[in-house]
C-alpha cells in the first residue's frame, strides 16, 4: 500500500504538520510505503523522518498573492508528482493543499481520496480568521469569500471519506458540508518525551501558543492583573511567537505586569517540556479550537489544565479531574481557577496524575496510526 499525504508546507511547526509527520512515520514503521508532497520543509526533516519519502514542489506560500496567481502551475507540479508516485491512497490535509487532493481525485476517480479535516478552512468560514489575514490577502479573502464557499463545498464533494481530529470538528463538517458520516482520529503525543514521574512544581502559570488573536492570551494577562488587584501575585510564562507578540507585551506593560510576565519566544522542545512539567497549571483560553495539542502535552507532563468549555479541549480535558473547563472569554473564571490551583496544590497534583493517565489511554500516535491504517485498508482492494 502506498499512501501519499498532501500538505502545504512545514515552515511553521503547527499541530497539523506534527500529526502528518508522526502518523506517517508510524505507518512507515509498519511497512506501509508513505510519501509526503509539500511545497517546502527544512533539511532536518529528511534526517529526522528517514522512513518517509518527501517531495517538495516549491513555489510561493499560501499567505501571498503570488501563490494564488500561480495556483494552477503549482497544482500541475503536484499532479505530475502524484502521477509518478502512483498512490493507492491520496491523503490531503489542510487548506489549500487539500484542494490538490480534491482536484486530483476529480481527474482520477479510481484512486481513493481520504481527507483529514483538521478544521473547515478558517480563512473561508471564520470571519475573525479572515480579519486576521495580512494585507492584501485580507481584502482578497473578503472579496472572494462567497465564491470560495461555493468552490470549497464542490471540491469537498469529491472526497471519498472524511476523517477529523475531534467530534467538534466532525460536527462543523456536518453543519458546513452536510456530511455526517465522518470518523474521529485524535492526534497523539510521544509519551516517552515527557518525564516518567512528576517533578517539583515552580511558582508560575504557563501559556503555550502561536501568538495570534485566536489564541486569546490577552485574557490570561487580564486574569493575572485581576489577581494582582486582589493582592495575589502570580507569575506567567508565555511560550511562542506570532503577530500579536508586541501587542501582548504592551498590554502586560500597561497593566503593570512587566515583572510578572515572561515572553520566551520560540524555544527548544526539551526546554518546552521542562516548562510544562514544572508549571502549576497550563492555561489554554482559545475558543472554538478544533482540537488543541497543548492540553494533552500539559497532561503528559503531569500538569493540570485550565481550558475553555469550547471545541476540542472539551474532549481532552476532563472537567474536575484533569483540570477545569471554564466559560469562554471569562477573565473572572480564569482568575478563579488559577487561584484555586495556587491554594490547593494537593488537588492540582492529583489532577496532574489523572491527566497523565488520561493521555496514556486516549492520545498516542500509535493509536492514531492504527486507526488510519484500518480506514486505509477498507479503501485498498
Amino acid at each position: 500500500m502506498h499512501v501519499v499525504y498532501l500538505y502545504s508546507h512545514f515552515t511553521y511547526p503547527g499541530g497539523a504538520g506534527i500529526f502528518i509527520l508522526e502518523t506517517a512515520r508510524r505507518l512507515a514503521q509498519q511497512g506501509i510505503k508513505v510519501s509526503i508532497i509539500a511545497q517546502r520543509g527544512s533539511p532536518d526533516l529528511l534526517w529526522k523522518y528517514k522512513e518517509i519519502n518527501f517531495i517538495f514542489v516549491g513555489g510561493p506560500l499560501p499567505n501571498s498573492v503570488s501563490y494564488w496567481i500561480n495556483y494552477l502551475r503549482l497544482y500541475k507540479k503536484v499532479e505530475s508528482a502524484l502521477d509518478e508516485l502512483n498512490p493507492d491512497i491520496i491523503f490531503p490535509h489542510i487548506f489549500p493543499a487539500s484542494y490538490w487532493g480534491f482536484l486530483y481525485k476529480k481527474h482520477n476517480p479510481k484512486i481513493p481520496c481520504l481527507w483529514f479535516c483538521h478544521e473547515p478552512s478558517a480563512s473561508i468560514y471564520e470571519s475573525r480568521a479572515i480579519e486576521g489575514l495580512q494585507f492584501p490577502i485580507c481584502l482578497f479573502a473578503k472579496a472572494a469569500n462567497p465564491l470560495m464557499r461555493v468552490i470549497d463545498k464542490r471540491l469537498v464533494s469529491n472526497t471519498d471519506h472524511i476523517l477529523t481530529n475531534s467530534k467538534f470538528t466532525a460536527k462543523r463538517c456536518e453543519n458546513i458540508y452536510g456530511i455526517a458520516e465522518t470518523e474521529v482520529v485524535y492526534p497523539g503525543i510521544d509519551i516517552s518525551e515527557f518525564p516518567e514521574y512528576p517533578v517539583e512544581k515552580e511558582d508560575y502559570i504557563l501559556c503555550v501558543a502561536r501568538l495570534t488573536k485566536f489564541k486569546q492570551i490577552n485574557l490570561v494577562l487580564d486574569a493575572i492583573f485581576l489577581l494582582k488587584q486582589k493582592k495575589v501575585k502570580k507569575n506567567l510564562i508565555i511560550i511562542g511567537d506570532g503577530e500579536e507578540r508586541e501587542k501582548l507585551i504592551k498590554q502586560s506593560q500597561a497593566l503593570g505586569l512587566t515583572n510578572n510576565v515572561t515572553f520566551t519566544g520560540k524555544i527548544s522542545r526539551d526546554l518546552l517540556i521542562s516548562y510544562y512539567a514544572k508549571a502549576q497549571c497550563v492555561v489554554f483560553p482559545s475558543v472554538g479550537e478544533p482540537f488543541g495539542i497543548v492540553p494533552i502535552e500539559a497532561q503528559a507532563a503531569w500538569t493540570p489544565v485550565i481550558a475553555t468549555r469550547s471545541g476540542g479541549p472539551m474532549e481532552s480535558v476532563i472537567d474536575g479531574e484533569t483540570g477545569f473547563l471554564v466559560e469562554p472569554n471569562s477573565v473572572n473564571a480564569l482568575a478563579e481557577k488559577i487561584l484555586y490551583f495556587d491554594q490547593n496544590k494537593q488537588v492540582a497534583e492529583s489532577m496532574g496524575i489523572t491527566g497523565r493517565k488520561n493521555v496514556e489511554t486516549m492520545f498516542s500516535w500509535e493509536k492514531a496510526a492504527e486507526q488510519l491504517l484500518e480506514v486505509f485498508t477498507r479503501y485498498v482492494h
